[in-house]
C-alpha cells in the first residue's frame, strides 16, 4: 500500500495558491501542541471506496511532524537559524530517512512556508471563508467558516486559540476530502509522542537526489515498489 504524504494532502487543501511574499511569517507565538487527526477522501467515482487515514501531528517552535497511526511512515519539518526548512521524510522500522535538500524543492514541488506547515491553512485563506457562527470542539472555542471558491465548497471549524482547524472539509466534482480532530493536547501531555530529532538524525540518511543511483539498494527498491516506481 502506498505511503500517503500525509500532510501534503491537508495543506494542498488550501483553496487559493498564494506567493511567498504572500504567506511571510507573523512572528506569531503558538502552542506546542500535539493532534490526532482523520483524513477521509471520498471519490466522486462511485465505485471507488472513500479512504481514511489516522495520523498525529506534533508541533513545536521550529520543528513540524507528522507519523500516520501505525508509525511506519512520518515526515518532519526543521526550520534551521538561517530560516531554511529541512524535510525528511522517515521510516522508523527500516530506521532510515530521506532528506530533501533545500536547493532541490523546486525539482520535487516541495516549496514550503512555515506559517502554512504550522498552521495548516494560511490566514488569506481563512479570510476568504465567511465567519458563520461560534462553536464548541472537545471543550474549545471554535469558529465555523465557510464559502466556495474556485468550483470547491468549503468548510472550515477553526480554533483560534491553537491556530489549528478542527475539521476541514473540501467538495467538488472530484469528490469530498475532510480534516477531523481527534485529539488536541498541549504536547507535554500528549500520550503519543513525536520522535526525537536526535533518534532520526542516528537513522541512515539518503539524499533524495540519490534515488536514481540506488535501485539496487534494498530499501530503495521495497520504498519504489511501494510508491508506485517514482520517488518524489
Amino acid at each position: 500500500m502506498k505511503h500517503p504524504d500525509l500532510f501534503k494532502i491537508i495543506i494542498s487543501l488550501g483553496f487559493f495558491s498564494f506567493s511567498t511574499a504572500a504567506l511571510t511569517d507573523n512572528n506569531q507565538q503558538l502552542t506546542d501542541v500535539a493532534c490526532h487527526y482523520e483524513t477521509t477522501i471520498t471519490p466522486d467515482n462511485k465505485s471507488t471506496a472513500p479512504s481514511t487515514t489516522t495520523w498525529f501531528f506534533w508541533r513545536k517552535a521550529n520543528i513540524i511532524q507528522t507519523q500516520d497511526e501505525s508509525g511506519r511512515y512520518g515526515e518532519i519539518w526543521e526550520k534551521t537559524a538561517t530560516g531554511n526548512i529541512q524535510y525528511r521524510k522517515f521510516y522508523p522500522a527500516d530506521k532510515t530517512a530521506v532528506e530533501y535538500m533545500p536547493a532541490d524543492s523546486t525539482t520535487h514541488n516541495l516549496v514550503f512556508n512555515w506559517n502554512k506547515l504550522s498552521n495548516m491553512l494560511s490566514q488569506q485563506e481563512l479570510d476568504a471563508l465567511k465567519s458563520v457562527e461560534n462553536k464548541q470542539v472537545l471543550g474549545r472555542n471554535a469558529e465555523l467558516r465557510t464559502g466556495k471558491i474556485n468550483e470547491q465548497t468549503i468548510e472550515v471549524l477553526w480554533l483560534p486559540t491553537e491556530q489549528l482547524p478542527a475539521s476541514i472539509i473540501r467538495k467538488d466534482k472530484t469528490g469530498m476530502v475532510a480534516l477531523k480532530l481527534i485529539e488536541i493536547t498541549p504536547l507535554s501531555a500528549a500520550r503519543q509522542k513525536p520522535i526525537d530529532s536526535e533518534t532520526i538524525a542516528n537513522y541512515r540518511q539518503i539524499d533524495a537526489a540519490d534515488f536514481g543511483d540506488m535501485e539496487n539498494d534494498p530499501f530503495v527498491k521495497k520504498l519504489m515498489s511501494v510508491e508506485g516506481h517514482h520517488v518524489d
